[in-house]
């Protein structure tokens, strides 16, 4: 089965995307824990709300990191398929 036919199967999309939510939300934890580490450990997320999502920045910062999440999560996907129908 090539990449294009995986692109057909219902359940390769449903993979994908239970695969991009875990992703993306371990990818936005640990950016805000990286970027902003002193105000989320003294719980100051007002500091944290207006320096990432204040008047409509948050579109653009999660917009970013959810098209990497589903990037990321269609090719682990294919490669896992890949890889499982080596092995038969």
């Amino acid at each position: 089965m090539g990449y294009l036919d995986n692109f057909k199967s219902k359940d390769f999309w449903i993979r994908v995307l239970k695969l991009a939510a875990v992703f993306f939300l371990i990818f936005v934890i640990i950016s805000l824990v990286i970027s902003h580490f002193s105000e989320v450990t003294s719980g100051n997320f007002r500091a944290v709300y207006e320096d990432e999502w204040a008047d409509g920045k948050w579109k653009n910062y999660f917009s970013i990191k959810a098209v990497i999440s589903i990037v990321y999560a269609i090719y682990m996907t294919s490669r896992r398929k890949k890889l499982k129908s080596r092995r038969s």
